[in-house]
């Protein structure tokens, strides 16, 4: 995902247009894409997935038994955030989008304002 600028003066609307970013902030607003992700993902998915596993539709057949009832929290976990990284769009990119241009600024500030020519 590329970071744009708005440009209000336009007439006809804002209008987006790509900005050269420091690295060290284009570094901070991957890492927060990625962690992005990954709360999404243990946020909705991986409460969905925990009602599926409390669920009364377990049957006697298909059922791994006591290693399942032991280890499934944890493979929900790691499917719950694969989820929501593979995820392109919808909440992970409105939260995304929500928090990116504060961390944006904070990163600016902690790296200076000095833009790639």
């Amino acid at each position: 995902m590329t970071p744009t600028a708005v440009d209000s003066t336009s007439p006809v609307g804002p209008v987006s247009q790509p900005v050269a970013l420091h690295p060290a902030v284009r570094r901070d607003l991957e890492r927060l894409e990625e962690v992005t992700g990954q709360i999404v993902g243990r946020m909705f998915f991986g409460t969905m997935l925990k009602a599926m596993r409390e669920s009364s539709l377990n049957g006697t057949i298909g059922h791994g038994g006591r290693g399942e009832a032991v280890f499934s929290a944890q493979l929900h976990g790691i499917l719950a955030e694969r989820m929501g990284t593979a995820t392109q769009g919808g909440l992970k990119k409105s939260v995304f989008d929500t928090m990116s241009c504060q961390q944006k600024l904070l990163s600016e500030h902690r790296y200076g304002r000095s833009k790639v020519k």
